[in-house]
């Protein structure tokens, strides 16, 4: 097991080094994307604090808790983007029958699936997210290591419903828009103050759409080091993954062949 793992390891970061020279073959165009990521998270960040400014709190929120949702949730969606977007174009690999490719390595197929893609501008999603952190009004290195569990947590779920929408590509065909758009829906329920949510809608929101592990849990902490937002996220993240490795394997028993056929 350890030297699977070891091995494992040192595949993901031979495949980061190699993103890593390719961004860099234009460092300029790299930068310049970096640069232009953080300010468009900025300027998103920037509205709600014109409207905290102005409404001063939403049912009890105020931009401090606003700036740690943000950065956990940024940190979050950089680590999903920057080492494990590829399962976002898993039903295009399905369709196409490129699938195979991955299917005949000796490795785990959804790791290598996993992290097949990158998208370097992503490193701007990480600035954004300590920035955040650092203007939150809550900066301690207790809050810090909450902060980095809280990010973590967070991406794992992330990732997790990611794949259990891109494997219904496995049972039905053309899900590629569906398996997106419901993953940018949570993605923009988790970006809104979590108070806003009351009564069957705070039930959606942590269900059926289960955004509240972007937003409330995460904030809730690192403010108040709330042990019971600890286990749900930990719980949370548990059960999504081990669903989404489950489905996965589940749509694999119903994958035909494709046309295409090579060694990745």
């Amino acid at each position: 097991m350890a030297d699977k793992f070891s091995n494992m390891l040192k595949l993901f970061l031979f495949v980061q080094k190699s993103n890593l020279k390719t961004a860099f073959l234009s460092k300029g165009d790299a930068l310049v994307n970096v640069v232009m990521m953080t300010v468009n998270n900025l300027s998103f960040i920037f509205m709600w604090w014109v409207i905290f400014e102005n409404k001063g709190t939403i049912n009890g929120w105020n931009f401090g808790d606003m700036a740690l949702l943000f950065g956990v949730m940024n940190n979050a969606f950089a680590t999903f983007a920057l080492f494990a977007r590829g399962v976002q174009q898993l039903p295009e690999f399905i369709d196409n029958g490129s699938l195979d490719n991955f299917l005949v390595s000796p490795r785990n197929s959804l790791f290598m699936i996993s992290i097949s893609e990158s998208t370097f501008a992503n490193w701007g999603d990480y600035v954004t997210g300590f920035l955040m952190f650092f203007v939150s009004g809550h900066v301690t290195w207790t809050n810090f290591g909450l902060f980095l569990l809280a990010g973590l947590l967070a991406f794992v779920i992330m990732y997790a419903l990611r794949v259990i929408l891109s494997s219904l590509a496995f049972f039905a065909a053309d899900t590629q828009r569906l398996g997106d758009n419901v993953f940018m829906a949570f993605l923009t329920f988790g970006s809104q103050p979590a108070s806003i949510f009351t009564g069957w809608y705070k039930i959606v929101f942590l269900t059926i759409i289960p955004a509240g592990f972007l937003s409330l849990y995460p904030v809730e902490l690192i403010k108040e080091h709330s042990t019971a937002a600890f286990l749900i996220m930990l719980a949370g993240s548990v059960v999504f993954f081990l669903l989404a490795v489950k489905i996965y394997a589940l749509g694999l028993r119903h994958y035909g062949s494709g046309n295409r056929f090579g060694v990745r």
